[in-house]
């Protein structure tokens, strides 16, 4: 790489801390092969330095008091002799999008999501679909959780809120019920219709 490709390298300003102790701290990196150990300056409890890096993956290692370590609380790895190393990862993010999204074809709709076409005889000789189970105990078909005028104190499961139930209470009386809920609380609303006879 010639001096002129390294001046339009982008960079990025990078701050370095340590934060754990100790009376003068250095830093050593692989962004210069190992060669430059650079000493951090104190402020307060922390020990800080700015370095201003092109792009890539690099490698460093603390020197506090003489003795070689690394951030814990940083990203980090150990090589198979033992040594361990923090890591500093400033490559590029490569996008994966397209440089014109008009390069995309979205497949066309089918006509049936859009389409009026009446019901044919197919249609309605189709049988209902199943009612899945849960749905089928309900507040109205349980006779323990029956409002009687007190509070059954037992919360209603998250499949029965937010429908409309009906069951036939005797062969008398249609009952619709719903729930909802507001807040920590459960409301269920009863409708109770008289069943008319025929004679």
């Amino acid at each position: 790489m010639n001096d002129e490709e390294v001046l339009n390298t982008p960079r990025t300003s990078v701050k370095f801390s340590w934060n754990h102790g100790g009376k003068q701290v250095a830093i050593i990196g692989s962004w210069d092969n190992w060669e430059t150990r650079e000493i951090l300056q104190s402020i307060g409890k922390d020990f800080i330095v700015v370095k201003t890096l092109p792009s890539g993956i690099y490698h460093y290692r603390f020197i506090v008091d003489g003795w070689l370590t690394h951030a814990p609380d940083l990203p980090w790895v150990c090589d198979d002799s033992g040594n361990s190393y923090n890591i500093l990862d400033l490559m590029t993010p490569v996008s994966e999008l397209p440089e014109s999204l008009s390069e995309f074809e979205f497949p066309p709709s089918p006509p049936s999501t859009y389409d009026n076409e009446y019901f044919n005889d197919d249609d309605f000789s189709r049988p209902p679909p199943d009612l899945p189970p849960q749905l089928q105990e309900t507040i109205l078909n349980e006779s323990s959780r029956c409002i009687s005028g007190q509070q059954s104190g037992v919360q209603p499961r998250h499949t029965e809120l937010n429908h409309l139930y009906q069951n036939n209470v005797g062969g008398e009386f249609m009952a619709l019920g719903s729930t909802f809920r507001l807040c920590e609380k459960h409301v269920t609303m009863l409708l109770f219709k008289p069943l008319l006879k025929r004679n």
